[in-house]
């Protein structure tokens, strides 16, 4: 059962969960010999803010069980079921067992209330005066700015290899700070705190391949080898997790003109943008995945200047790095085998020229992208230009020389964790009104908590970062 936005997302997870209460009917009559009654051993509160329900429920004779939300029919499901993206207000659950002759028993229900995040206090949300100014010409048609602080580092990846540890080249992850490669939307949502701004309004992962810089003795200036007497690497940090210090690092913002267009992101959206396997002699679109250094002042209005490799930005420039996600779902699928093929880039209209999304993926979403600055510090720089030269990505699958530059493999994952109140006042307040919201402020008299870190745990780089 399948249904989406203003009902909800069902899958099949074993969850906990305490209180409510229910309404139960037997389903027995003098003729059957099946006992049918269903209890449940898991539902919601009966007041929650939380915009997503788990119920685990059984029956003594039951073969299997057919379940409903609100006014929807009813259609096969499992206990332990996981309801998602629920709407603010009153809702009712209802399952019914059916025994292996096909005779189906009473319904049993449990009733339950979503409360707004703004009818009582919220830690995670700030009171402020501050109201966001109109997007400037020429520039973003609406958007929000997300700081976040790095989280923790590994070479997990539960988009592209779930379930298996340490089978991805390494990554830093923003976020969440217990997701790893056993993480589903389930535990995206039930578990962890969240390194970026609103804490547990944002428990979307955000996750990239590592910047690496050649790694040099600070007194010699000679290279250094590591434990397999290869030469050795060192991660470049990003400058994030000062609310203070202008980094901006992740954006939501409208790739379609038609801003009334636009819809939240459906919750547990997962997806890949970038191509992880670009070799040399090919590239990447810079309107997709790009760097620049900061001092060229780039713009897409103004000043495209951007490149598809890491450039040699001079101390004590920026390495910037840009990612841009999707914005055209299909309406239909969370994730895709590829993990791109849900998900469709805007194109242009061939009469209107305007930014629409294709007629395979008609409905138009918030669009996530990264915003990454580098510091190009006497510690990760090459010490005889004092630049950048020699970075290279984990994900970069080739020798980085004087001509091929690293950073071709540039992509990134994205897992939607986002409270849907939250991510609804993102569309309507900000991307639909057009506004400039910088520090996660809402546009509603409300911004959101500031960030904090996460384990910060950084493995050892393993094969330039490819991984085991």
């Amino acid at each position: 059962m399948k249904l989406i936005h203003s009902c909800a997302v069902f899958s099949v997870f074993m969850l906990t969960a305490c209180g409510g209460s229910s309404s139960e009917e037997s389903s027995e009559s003098s003729s059957s010999s099946y006992d049918l009654t269903v209890a449940f051993s898991s539902t919601p509160l009966v007041e929650t803010q939380l915009q997503y329900a788990k119920f685990a429920f059984s029956a003594p004779d039951a073969q299997t069980y057919e379940c409903r939300l609100d006014a929807n029919d009813f259609s096969y499901c499992e206990s332990g079921l996981f309801l998602v993206d629920l709407g603010l207000g009153n809702h009712r659950f209802e399952v019914r067992a059916i025994a292996s002759n096909g005779e189906i028993g009473s319904e049993t229900s449990f009733d339950w209330n979503v409360n707004s995040l703004f009818d009582s206090s919220n830690d995670d949300l700030i009171a402020t005066n501050v109201m966001p100014e109109t997007v400037a010409p020429n520039s973003w048609r609406g958007i929000i700015r997300i700081n976040c602080d790095f989280a923790h580092s590994s070479y997990n990846d539960p988009i592209v290899y779930p379930d298996q540890e340490n089978a991805a080249h390494l990554h830093r992850f923003y976020g969440n700070t217990l997701v790893d490669h056993t993480t589903t939307m389930e535990s995206l949502y039930t578990t962890g705190e969240s390194s970026c701004q609103g804490n547990q309004l944002n428990l979307s992962s955000y996750w990239v391949p590592a910047l690496l810089a050649p790694l040099y003795d600070p007194i010699t200036g000679q290279r250094e080898l590591d434990n397999q007497g290869e030469p050795a690497w060192q991660v470049v940090p990003a400058v994030v997790g000062n609310d203070e210090e202008a980094h901006e690092i992740f954006y939501y913002s409208a790739g379609v003109d038609d801003l009334n267009s636009i819809q939240p992101v459906p919750a547990g959206l997962r997806m890949i943008a970038g191509n992880h396997a670009t070799m040399p002699g090919d590239s990447q679109d810079t309107s997709i995945v790009r760097w620049h250094c900061q001092s060229w002042e780039s713009d897409d209005a103004t000043n495209p200047q951007f490149s598809a490799t890491i450039p040699e930005c001079l101390a004590p420039d920026r390495v910037r790095m840009d990612i841009f996600f999707p914005s055209c779902w299909n309406g239909e699928d969370l994730d895709s085998a590829d993990h791109k093929s849900h998900m469709a880039y805007p194109i242009e209209h061939p009469t209107t020229g305007r930014m629409v999304c294709p007629d395979t993926h008609p409905v138009a979403i918030a669009r996530p992208s990264y915003h990454y600055a580098f510091g190009v510090k006497p510690e990760v720089y090459d010490p005889v230009t004092q630049t950048s030269k020699g970075w290279r990505l984990a994900a970069d699958m080739y020798e980085v020389t004087d001509t091929n530059h690293g950073g071709l493999s540039l992509h990134a994952d994205w897992f939607n964790g986002w409270h849907p109140e939250i991510m609804q006042l993102i569309v309507d307040s900000c991307i639909k009104q057009a506004l400039d919201c910088h520090d996660g402020n809402l546009a509603n008299g409300y911004r959101l908590s500031g960030t904090r870190p996460g384990t910060q745990v950084e493995p050892d780089i393993i094969n330039q970062g490819k991984g085991y």
